[in-house]
């Protein structure tokens, strides 16, 4: 009989415990979940939150279908709650569009497709003796051509030179002249192909907080320019951004490998290692991130209705940074064409969806698409929109 009593206490204790720690795995999920409100100013750990949504939303529901399978289904409730409370975060990193309004009548006439892709500065940093750089990079410019796309916007596509002058473009030259004939070699990487005419915008009163200064020797930058497309019929403002990289070095991705490798951390040098070089860097990223973030906001503010702002955002759907470029006006073309999680970044083991495409205005977007394409460690969005009227 005591032996029966002290295993039912040992029990009911157990099960105590694992109530306390499934409410406290709510609460995680929650804070996780809307992490990317707070300004990263405020403490990283918000920031670091939003990464872990994902993971910590997964082991929820295997919590909760361990309480049901244990006959707890009441405990469950507290994490089928939580996931509820954030499900709003869930439909931005992985919408669930099974179907989608497309209006058909007029639409040859009315759409018209936007390519916006991280190109690795087309792998001209890899050429070697067996030209291998310059063979990944013409399939990169290969596979660009071959979508067709109305507006090409193009990031990292030529930190060192003018990319009319890499040696790997001109097989393609003639066919990017005939099909864009107005281009733009950019503002260091930032590059335009366009079947339309356009002008750069130029306002002094933003011009210049809009790009970074000149400075050649920092390749972890932030760049942003825009440009008034006119597509036939409709001005569009079309942002090109590239946010600041988190800048880890090969050290800081081979430590982040070995974790994923599960063999975990050996010492204590490789726990400040995770801590102050991995953790760190996110840190000042995330917080330049959401000072740039604001910029672009302000000219975004200042533009028309009809706009669009991608490209590589280095941070997630649920951060604060795509929070602050959204705001309350703009559409996640991804969140409304998409189905299921995706990622554009596949770099060592970093899955991630760090490139976007966000608009408004007298437009909907009809599909967006993540290709497996090209060489780079980002893969390309592409999204057709068509015009309402």
């Amino acid at each position: 009989m005591r032996i029966d009593r002290k295993k039912y206490k040992l029990k009911h204790l157990a099960i105590i415990i694992g109530v306390i720690l499934t409410f406290l795995l709510a609460v995680a999920l929650v804070f996780a979940a809307y992490g990317g409100h707070i300004d990263p100013e405020r403490g990283t750990i918000f920031a670091l939150a939003t990464l872990a949504f994902p993971f910590v939303f997964i082991f929820s529901l295997m919590v909760a279908l361990l309480w049901i399978t244990l006959g707890y289904w009441r405990v469950s409730l507290l994490l089928f709650l939580a996931m509820g409370l954030s499900w709003p975060t869930v439909r931005v990193i992985s919408p669930f569009n099974i179907t989608r309004y497309s209006p058909s009548a007029r639409q040859d006439s009315t759409m018209f497709k936007v390519l916006t892709f991280n190109v690795m500065n087309f792998n001209v940093m890899k050429v070697g003796d067996d030209n291998t750089g310059n063979k990944q990079g013409q399939a990169t410019v290969n596979y660009i051509l071959n979508q067709d796309a109305d507006v090409v916007l193009l990031q990292e596509a030529s930190l060192n030179a003018d990319f009319n002058d890499l040696k790997l473009m001109k097989p393609f030259m003639r066919e990017i002249k005939k099909k864009y004939p107005y281009r733009d070699h950019g503002y260091h990487d930032q590059i335009i192909w366009s079947k339309h005419p356009y002008t750069k915008v130029e306002d002094p009163a933003v011009k210049d907080g809009f790009a970074a200064p000149d400075d050649p020797v920092n390749s972890y930058h932030f760049y942003a320019r825009a440009f008034d497309v006119l597509v036939p019929g409709h001005t569009v403002r079309i942002f090109n951004l590239h946010l600041n990289s988190i800048g880890l070095s090969q050290d800081d991705r081979k430590t982040f490998e070995n974790m994923t490798d599960l063999k975990g951390i050996n010492s204590k040098a490789e726990l400040q290692k995770v801590r102050y070089s991995l953790i760190g860097k996110l840190g000042v990223a995330f917080r330049k991130h959401a000072q740039q973030a604001r910029i672009i906001r302000e000219v975004i503010d200042q533009s028309d209705e009809n706009v669009i702002v991608c490209g590589d955002f280095n941070d997630t759907p649920q951060s604060f940074a795509y929070r602050t470029v959204r705001g309350n006006d703009m559409h996640d073309a991804w969140m409304e064409c998409g189905f299921g999680p995706t990622y554009t970044f596949h770099g060592s083991r970093l899955f991630f969806k760090i490139d976007q495409v966000l608009y408004r205005g007298d437009m909907i977007a009809t599909s967006c698409y993540r290709d497996r394409a090209g060489s780079s460690d980002h893969y390309p969005l592409v999204t057709t929109f068509v015009w309402k009227n």
